[in-house]
Parts: C-alpha cells; structure tokens; sequence
C-alpha cells in the first residue's frame, strides 16, 4: 500500500505542475489509440454478486435494498462453473479481440481481492478465487486485450456522495469525496498493476449532471485530470461512458446503445469527436446488462454482425455486453449467438479489423450500406433490412 500511495501522489503532483497547460497526448498513447481502434469487435462482462438475485445488475438500486441487506449475497456468492479458459474461448471463436469486465460495478463490490476496501471483495466470499486474475492469465494465453469498467458510482460507502440514483439506496448521503477519491485511486491502482489492462472504462458519473437548456450541468467535481493523469502516467487509455461531450484527456469516447453519432436515446447531448477511437457498447439480452433469468429475448447472430458492421463504417467498435448467470456460466444462448458470429466474422472480417469507417447510408428498401477502407482497398458491405440475413462483402479497389 505504500507503494501504490506513493505512486498517487506523484501522479498528483505531476498534475499540479502542468495544470493548464493544452493536452498532447504521447506517442504511446497514440499507439495504443490506433491499436484499439483497429480491434473493432470485443466482449463486455457485467458480473457480480448481482447475478445470483438473477434481476439484472440494477437490481438492490431499483427494489431499493439497505447496503447491509443487500450484501449478505457476498456470503453466497461461490460461482463454481466460472472458467475463465472457457469464457476467453467463447469470446475469441466469436472473433472478439477484446474483453471488458466489471471489475467494480454501482453496488460497489469488487471482483478481486482488493486490499484498499473493508472486506466487500471476492475474497471474502466462498469462492475466494481471483476472477479477474484468471480472466487476465487466460487472456493472455489467447491474445486477448483485457480491459476493466470501473464504476464511479457506488451504492455500498459511506464516503460516496449520492447523486440522484444513489439515493434510491444511501438517501442524502453527502459523503466525503476526498476520502472517496483517494479509494478510487488505490483502487485503480491494484488493477494496473496487477493485471496490466488496455484501458480503464469508467461509468456513472452522469448521476452528478444534467443537461438543460442546452447546457451541461455538473454538481460534483471528481477531478477527472488528477485521476486521468495517474492512469496515463502507467501507460493505460482512460474511457468516460458519461454521455457527454469527451474532454480531451479522455481516449476512446463512449456511446451507450446508440450507434456513434446519431444523437438518440444517451448520446442525444452528444456530439462524435472525430479524432479518437470511438466504441458503442450494446447488450446482447433485451434491455439488461448482468443476468436476468426471465429475459429470454436475445440478438440474432444476424443483429450482431450487423452491429459491427454498422459500426465500423462509422470507424467505431463494437462492444457486445453478456452476463453471466450466478454459477460463473455464461446464458446457452449468448454462446450460440457467438458462435454463429464467429462464423460470419472468420469470412468476412477482413473488412472489419484494421480498418477505417468511410460511412453509412440508409437506402430506400430499408437496407443500409457501409463503407470501410483498408490500404488500397475499399469494402462496400450491404446491411438487411432489419437484420433478415446476414450483411454481405463487396471489394472495390479505391479510386
């Protein structure tokens, strides 16, 4: 621990001394833009103690449950089919080239055994094992980026200060953000660290703002350069899912089911930078995001490939969201879905990773067109109407 504080601190000072100065991001930073950017397609997890209520990952926040009540799961919590060599093969058949897993989600419990909280960990549980150290050596092993959601938010500290969905759980907990702060850097800490991911994939900060009038307001102030230039400064890309504008020491901007740039539903108040990678996460189970039994509506693989084909032509990538079930196995479904994906994109992917977006057209049958470009190459991919059959490749030599 006082290594890791240390390094804050340092991190925190370097941050004093170039405080107002424009932001240039470094040539490992650009790379490492570049390298996402080129990956297109990768696997989001949304996973915790959550999954065993089997209602969704918002689920003590919507049934409104006590924070003492609601972890009493942590004691139940022993996912004895989770293998993490299985899920990475799963995801990699699928043609995925990345995976980002919740390492902390809103209700504040942590998938690691993190040295820095009061015990709300995965060591804690029966099952004890290291989730996200498995996840990362099987990554590994396959060639598999490994990235880590980190929610801002957080339903179980009382050094949170509750925004408007914290409430429903703490009420007017004003919190003491400092404290709080200095537990989310320790935290990040531990994740880099240990497991030396691609990017840190924040989330919930848009419970602190609104957006009115045309304006942006905010009402807490979380000091995003501080913590932006501590994770820079251990060579790991910073992404903000907050529905915003993105600030320029933010790497990959965020679209939350919506495709980039087409200002629906979140990404209404937000415009489409286009001078960073670009990634719009989605959800392969009906309108939730960790495991939900009684949902059995699911994308086809036909929706899928033509997500990511719809994306790339709008030079974004494509981050597809499944949730495991309590015992650690991801939903039948979800696989057969990837499998089936994997297929398509084991034929078609040349027109996928590794290239540039060149646009998307809606055309008059209700089909949609997309363009992307590779070198000397130029791939016109013709998207079904509705996603009734799978998108199909032209290859065109650019003019």
């Amino acid at each position: 621990m006082k290594k890791t504080t240390l390094t804050i601190v340092a991190a925190c000072a370097a941050a004093a001394l170039f405080a107002g100065s424009e932001y240039k991001p470094e040539q490992w930073n650009i790379a490492a833009r570049e390298k996402f950017a080129a990956q297109r397609f990768g696997i989001f997890i949304h996973w915790g103690i959550y999954a065993n209520y089997a209602q969704g990952e918002w689920y003590q926040q919507k049934i409104g449950i006590d924070t003492e009540t609601y972890g009493r799961m942590k004691d139940g919590f022993c996912p004895s089919k989770f293998d993490a060599k299985e899920w990475v093969r799963v995801f990699k058949d699928a043609g995925a080239k990345y995976v980002t897993i919740t390492s902390r989600h809103h209700d504040g419990f942590s998938l690691w055994p993190t040295k820095v909280d009061d015990g709300y960990n995965i060591a804690n549980t029966p099952f004890r094992r290291d989730i996200l150290g498995e996840l990362s050596k099987a990554c590994d092993e396959a060639g598999l980026q490994l990235n880590f959601y980190y929610s801002l938010m957080d339903w179980h500290r009382k050094d949170y200060p509750a925004g408007r969905a914290a409430k429903r759980v703490f009420g007017e907990q004003k919190g003491d953000y400092a404290s709080y702060k200095r537990f989310m850097l320790a935290q990040i800490g531990e994740l880099i660290d240990n497991y030396h991911p691609g990017n840190i994939w924040f989330d919930g900060e848009w419970e602190h703002c609104s957006h009115k009038d045309g304006v942006w307001h905010r009402y807490l102030d979380w000091d995003f350069d501080t913590i932006y230039d501590f994770i820079h400064s251990k060579k790991v890309l910073v992404a903000n899912n907050n529905h915003q504008p993105i600030r320029p020491k933010e790497d990959i901007q965020l679209f939350e089911r919506d495709l980039p740039g087409e200002g629906t539903s979140f990404s209404k108040n937000q415009p489409m930078t286009h001078d960073r990678p670009v990634e719009q996460c989605d959800v392969i189970q009906k309108n939730v995001w960790g495991y939900k039994i009684n949902e059995r509506s699911f994308r086809t693989p036909e929706d899928v490939c033509a997500m990511i084909c719809r994306c790339a032509a709008k030079d974004a990538n494509l981050l597809m969201n499944i949730g495991p079930d309590g015992s650690g196995r991801l939903p039948a479904r979800a696989v057969e879905v990837m499998a089936e994906v994997g297929k398509w994109m084991r034929a078609n992917g040349y027109a996928i990773y590794g290239t540039r977006g060149l646009g998307l057209v809606k055309n008059k049958d209700g089909s949609q067109t997309g363009k992307t470009r590779k070198g000397d190459k130029v791939f016109v991919i013709t998207i079904p109407k509705g996603a009734a059959g799978y998108p199909v490749v032209e290859t065109l030599k650019a003019e």
